[in-house]
């Protein structure tokens, strides 16, 4: 019987020995995420943008825009995150003052582009001390 008994105590207590020896299981495979190491990340700016615009018939057009956002590291990608609205404003304020003409054409919409990720990262800049945004990138982009 105390043979038994002891066997049934050693099964029981064989699990934890196991894990002791393993080091408890705790810090295994995590290491600690360091925010400055360049790791490209991508913001999508959710909902899509949608803005008016002049026509040349001084009628008003819309433009709808869908935006990633590309940074350098995770630190970044959590200041994007933080100034989301004041990207969105920015956008905003570049997409409203454009012309018909650079919104419908290839050449235009770089230019727009390449606008937007300037003045966003200007802005930014203000508020941050170093411009964040690698790429601002139009995956969906349609005028009327």
């Amino acid at each position: 019987m105390k043979t038994i008994l002891r066997l049934f105590w050693l099964s029981c207590l064989l699990p934890f020995l196991a894990l002791a020896a393993e080091g408890g299981g705790e810090g295994e495979g995590k290491e600690a995420i360091d925010p400055n190491k360049p790791v490209i990340s991508y913001f999508s700016l959710d909902p899509e943008i949608i803005t008016n615009y002049i026509t040349t018939n001084n009628e008003m057009g819309y433009i709808r825009i869908k935006i990633e956002i590309m940074v350098n590291t995770l630190g970044e990608l959590e200041l994007v995150k933080k100034h989301e609205p004041l990207i969105r404003d920015t956008i905003n304020d570049v997409l409203g003052k454009e012309t018909v003409e650079h919104i419908r054409s290839l050449k235009g919409r770089d230019l727009i582009r390449q606008e937007c990720q300037d003045k966003v990262n200007e802005r930014l800049q203000k508020e941050t001390g170093k411009p964040i945004v690698r790429e601002l990138i139009f995956t969906n982009y349609l005028y009327q």
